[in-house]
């Protein structure tokens, strides 16, 4: 189908292009449909080129030449049907579905097109009886109650940061709630990220407030006065002080707890012009950035709402954040963070031993909740139940390593058992995810080429979540890297409710004792030995190795009656929303006793 707009060269070109595509020579429409779009971005070309791309068998590049597509013109029938039937093809078959109903709203609005709007009506309903879904279980409609979610890091901006947000975001309309998010504009457009806009509601208000740099006067004086009220007598003489007496570190005194806190403070400022304030009973703010919550603080001294604090990684107990806990800069994140606990009505951590922490520092435990990540079961709607054996013994690390956190010990673990003759070099591959830093990754290289295992032990370029996944489940073993320090035993990787549902046996490198470490044991889906213990780490590759070998056995038995379904997505969204009702009707409750007297 091409969209009749008076653009007479793009029109020209996607005629001929069209006549390129019905004699079949999609080689060449390729080719000049690039070409073009060098030269000028139109939707309707993306359209074509993702068209010829998805006909080839080249998945990969027709998604990333509609994503690019569609980030000129959301609305293109085109774009949104060759992406319907992308992610149908993916396995993907709930967001197949929420594309293929945006298809064909926009074909019934435009009042044309009925073919592809009857197209699209067969397809819902053949996904429909595949699934047992109906629309209204994929695309809800707009809840009554309404809560203001403030979350810097949203789509597009993609990675582990977002995810708690957008799943949240996904699932709150099936528990009476209705999200506004405020979030960053985005600073730079990029087809990366936009996959979460899959699943989310199209409907949903997105509030979008551009970052300032801290450069005027004005600006550093708006910070001072707004971080001033947070802290102690004791630590606000000391911050007002340096403030007045350092100007050569003024800037990095009024960056905390990072330089998001002057879009958090405008956060504040104009959020009542954006929206009606007084419609939402609950205020949700989630970490990190810290600053999330300053934003939040400062909209509920203003307007008296009901707060719920949402931690995704301690504060000052975090230590990446504070391996210096005699710094100022700490004392302030101890009077901010004592701040945050005091104004918001609840407090959620995402770990056990968190909350414990959080207790600790004299939050009273009824006013603290534990909700934990987890895994979406649409994400893994894809897989199958039957695996077929690798050709090669498949070990797989999945996502991003941190410093303190590389394969290093399990890269020499491999090594030693193949120069033992115990592993065969040629029946074993290891795949270890991304480094975030380049020394890290220099390191690994180094290593993987003096030890020769440079067909062995891959790196892996950072990969969209769908992708990831789909790695990770052709492992043999999924390897979860805690790294040596008891200091991250507190909390659980993302990946690991994933890696639970992919139902692989896992093998955890860190400290005995984790919550990792008890949640792996408490499920039966894996083992943890320490991360230097380098024979212990040969120990059970060997032993997974050999059970691959013995392929009448196959992989070890896992706990099959272990319940994960706790830490399903819309699950935990429901947690969420018994928290944002109990805070949201004792807030009504006290004013109603208010009125009454």
């Amino acid at each position: 189908m091409i969209s009749k707009e008076p653009n007479s060269a793009v029109n020209e070109f996607l005629t001929n292009g069209e006549a390129l595509y019905n004699m079949g020579l999609l080689d060449e429409l390729i080719m000049v449909c690039r070409e073009f779009l060098e030269k000028t971005d139109d939707d309707r070309v993306y359209a074509m080129l993702s068209s010829a791309e998805f006909s080839l068998g080249d998945i990969q590049a027709a998604e990333k030449s509609v994503r690019a597509g569609l980030l000129i013109k959301r609305d293109n029938p085109d774009l949104l049907y060759n992406l319907a039937c992308i992610l149908q093809h993916k396995g993907l078959l709930s967001n197949a579905i929420r594309y293929y109903l945006r298809t064909k709203k926009v074909c019934d609005a435009a009042g044309y097109d009925n073919e592809l709007s009857e197209i699209c009506q067969n397809e819902i309903s053949k996904l429909e009886k595949i699934l047992g879904k109906t629309e209204n279980e994929l695309m809800p409609p707009k809840a009554k109650k309404n809560v203001l979610i403030i979350a810097a890091i949203y789509p597009p901006k993609s990675g582990p940061g977002a995810q708690r947000t957008v799943k949240l975001v996904k699932n709150l309309r099936f528990f009476g709630w209705e999200p506004t998010i405020v979030t960053m504009t985005d600073i730079k457009l990029s087809s990366s990220g936009y996959e979460f806009f899959d699943e989310l509601p199209d409907d949903v208000d997105v509030i979008r407030i551009r970052p300032r740099i801290i450069k005027e006067q004005s600006d550093f004086e708006n910070v001072k006065n707004s971080l001033s009220p947070l802290l102690s007598n004791a630590t606000r003489e000391k911050y007002l002080h340096y403030y007045k007496t350092d100007i050569e570190n003024r800037l990095e005194l009024c960056s905390f707890p990072e330089p998001l806190i002057l879009w958090a403070i405008d956060v504040a400022d104009s959020i009542c012009e954006d929206v009606d304030i007084n419609k939402f009973g609950v205020i949700y703010s989630t970490s990190g950035p810290y600053s999330n919550h300053f934003a939040a603080y400062y909209i509920k001294q203003k307007n008296e709402i009901p707060w719920v604090a949402d931690f995704r990684d301690e504060w000052s107990n975090n230590p990446m954040l504070w391996p210096d806990k005699t710094s100022f800069l700490y004392q302030m994140c101890l009077d901010c963070e004592q701040a945050v606990f005091r104004s918001a009505d609840s407090v959620i951590q995402v770990t056990e031993r968190s909350f414990d922490n959080t207790v600790k520092l004299g939050v009273q435990a009824d006013k603290l909740a534990c909700i934990t990540n987890g895994y979406d079961e649409e994400d893994f709607e894809w897989l199958s139940g039957n695996s077929n054996l690798n050709e090669k013994f498949t070990i797989v690390h999945n996502g991003s390593f941190y410093p303190g956190r590389s394969t290093i010990t399990a890269l020499v673990a491999i090594n030693n058992l193949i120069n033992r003759g115990e592993l065969d070099k040629d029946k074993i591959l290891f795949h270890q995810g991304h480094t975030t830093t380049a020394s890290e990754e220099e390191k690994i290289k180094n290593y993987t080429i003096s030890a020769r295992l440079e067909g062995v032990a891959l790196i892996n370029p950072q990969m969209e979540h769908h992708s990831s996944l789909v790695l990770a489940a052709s492992a043999d073993l999924l390897l979860l890297l805690l790294g040596e320090s008891a200091d991250y035993s507190s909390t659980y990787p993302g990946k690991i409710f994933e890696y639970l549902r992919l139902d692989k046996p896992i093998l955890c490198l860190g400290p005995h004792g984790s919550i990792s470490d008890h949640l792996l044991n408490r499920t039966g889906h894996g083992i943890t030995v320490d991360y230097s213990d380098i024979a212990a780490i040969e120990k059970e590759i060997l032993r997974h190795y050999n059970l691959w070998l013995d392929k009448d056995i196959g992989t070890p038995l896992l706990n099959q009656s272990a319940d994960i379904t706790m830490y399903e997505r819309k699950h935990l969204t429901s947690k969420h929303a018994v928290i944002f009702d109990k805070i949201a009707g004792e807030t009504e409750n006290r004013m109603m006793e208010y009125r009454k007297s």
